[in-house]
């Protein structure tokens, strides 16, 4: 009998990071469970020359403070160039304008550098899982903006389940975490995110959570 998990393709990376210590210490990371890591860049120019070239990976992981080309003009470009691919930010950057720039270039999850290995991974996970996830830090920011919005009353509404899951997510709980607390499975929590996201017509979670505030279906107060 075959086992279909020896089958089973790895996903496929790319990382874009000029720092070479921290680059390799990633790199390691993600080998070890069992990523793999198609290529490793120092700057943007050179990765999207090789994507151009033909380089498909599932999913790139870029910093943004890079030599040369900064990393959000890169996801512009990288969208554009692979729009099937998914993009995560990892960063040291944590100011509202970077996160809100990277989020509009096209960015599907925003993650602080000091974080875990852990959390790095479960991130990942959720990204390629059709997930938008953000640091806790960045969450916290971006919530902090969007109590500003005035609501505005939109034609489209979300169910009560899509408004607490769209909540807890937008508070930077993970996926499981999201499920654990409602009591439902983490492919659940994917598919009330993603008809959020059809729904408002949005491709991100900071741009649902604006949405959803402006229409008045959710309350972050």
């Amino acid at each position: 009998m075959v086992d279909e998990k020896k089958e089973e393709l790895p996903v496929r990376l790319v990382l874009i990071e000029d720092h070479a210590d921290f680059r390799e210490s990633v790199s390691m990371v993600l080998k070890q469970r069992g990523y793999e890591v198609l290529g490793e860049f120092s700057n943007m120019e050179d990765a999207i020359e090789e994507f151009r070239d033909g380089l498909e990976p599932d999913l790139v992981l870029s910093d943004l403070g890079l030599p040369g080309m900064s990393g959000i003009d890169g996801i512009k470009q990288i969208r554009e160039i692979l729009p099937l691919v998914q993009v995560l930010v990892l960063t040291a950057f944590t100011d509202k304008a970077k996160v809100f720039a990277a989020l509009e270039a096209g960015a599907h999850g925003y993650l602080v550098k000091a974080g875990s290995a852990t959390r790095l991974i479960s991130t990942l996970e959720e990204v390629l899982a059709g997930g938008t996830p953000l640091d806790p830090k960045i969450a916290g920011m971006i919530l902090s903006t969007f109590r500003k919005l005035s609501p505005i009353q939109g034609a489209e509404t979300l169910s009560d389940r899509e408004c607490e899951v769209l909540q807890l997510s937008a508070k930077g709980l993970t996926r499981k975490e999201v499920a654990d607390q409602l009591g439902v499975s983490q492919y659940s929590v994917t598919e009330y995110i993603k008809r959020c996201f059809d729904k408002l017509h949005v491709r991100n979670l900071p741009s649902a959570v604006s949405e959803a505030i402006r229409r008045g279906l959710l309350d972050l107060s």
